[in-house]
């Protein structure tokens, strides 16, 4: 699991009612995981793993190597697995998206990896 965890930081998922769909976007749907306290300690390990994993006190370069090996020790749970391969492959804002709104579903009040894939974000658009 650790190795197919290396790539985990790289997307989110949007999600709503919207009538209006912006022509670059996509809608993705996430696996909705029964919210049992193992699968809520993998998302709070997810949300934490910059501090978790001692990644806030590495270089901005090297933190998602650091973040991707902690986390492919820390993920007990298929469905935090399966969650972590839904949301790699979508664009540093939708995957900002998808932490923020899982966090909340499994009741936590934030997710700070959600707000360091927004930043990366906003970075990456020159904003």
């Amino acid at each position: 699991m650790k190795w197919r965890l290396c790539l985990v930081l790289a997307g989110a998922c949007q999600s709503g009612d919207a009538k209006e769909t912006p022509a670059n976007s996509t809608i993705v749907q996430l696996p909705k995981a029964q919210v049992t306290d193992e699968y809520r300690a993998d998302i709070t390990t997810l949300c934490d793993v910059i501090r978790l994993s001692g990644a806030d006190q590495k270089p901005k370069d090297e933190r998602w190597t650091v973040t991707a090996v902690f986390l492919g020790t820390q993920i007990k749970t298929p469905e935090g697995d399966n969650f972590i391969r839904a949301i790699k492959p979508l664009p540093a804002d939708a995957y900002a998206l998808a932490l923020e709104t899982e966090a909340k579903r499994v009741g936590l009040a934030k997710c700070e990896l959600a707000n360091e894939w927004r930043a990366a974000a906003a970075v990456k658009q020159g904003k």
